[in-house]
C-alpha cells in the first residue's frame, strides 16, 4: 500500500472512534450504513478524499454486536486517483451504528 493510502486511511480511520447514530424509525441497514459514511468521509476526508459513491447491504438484522461491510469509491483529492474498497459498520445499540477505528478502514 502507497504512503499516500496509508496515510489517508490513517486520517479516515483514527481520527473518529464513535460514528454518527443513524435516523430515527425502523433499522435499515442499508440507509443507516450509508448515512454513517457519508457523514464520516465528510467530515475525516476534508481536503483528503471525496466519497464517489458507497453501497451497504440491506437486510442485516438489528442485533447488537453485529458488522457489515459497505462497498465504497473514493477520489484522492491531491492526486486524482481512484480509491475503493470497504468500511466495516458495527451496530452498537438498537438503530445506533459506528465506525470504531482505523481497523474498519480498508482501501486499496
Amino acid at each position: 500500500m502507497s504512503r499516500r493510502i496509508r496515510s489517508i486511511t490513517l486520517a479516515l480511520a483514527t481520527l473518529a472512534v464513535a460514528g454518527l447514530v443513524a435516523g430515527c424509525g425502523s433499522f435499515d441497514s442499508k440507509a443507516s450504513g450509508e448515512h454513517l459514511i457519508r457523514d464520516y468521509i465528510n467530515k475525516f476526508g476534508t481536503g483528503q478524499v471525496k466519497l464517489t459513491s458507497v453501497s451497504c447491504p440491506s437486510g442485516v438484522p438489528q442485533k447488537t454486536g453485529t458488522a457489515y461491510s459497505c462497498k465504497v469509491m473514493l477520489r484522492n483529492l491531491p492526486t486524482g486517483r481512484p480509491l475503493s474498497g470497504t468500511i466495516t459498520v458495527h451496530i452498537v445499540n438498537g438503530d445506533k451504528v459506528e465506525i470504531e477505528g482505523r481497523q474498519d478502514v480498508h482501501l486499496s
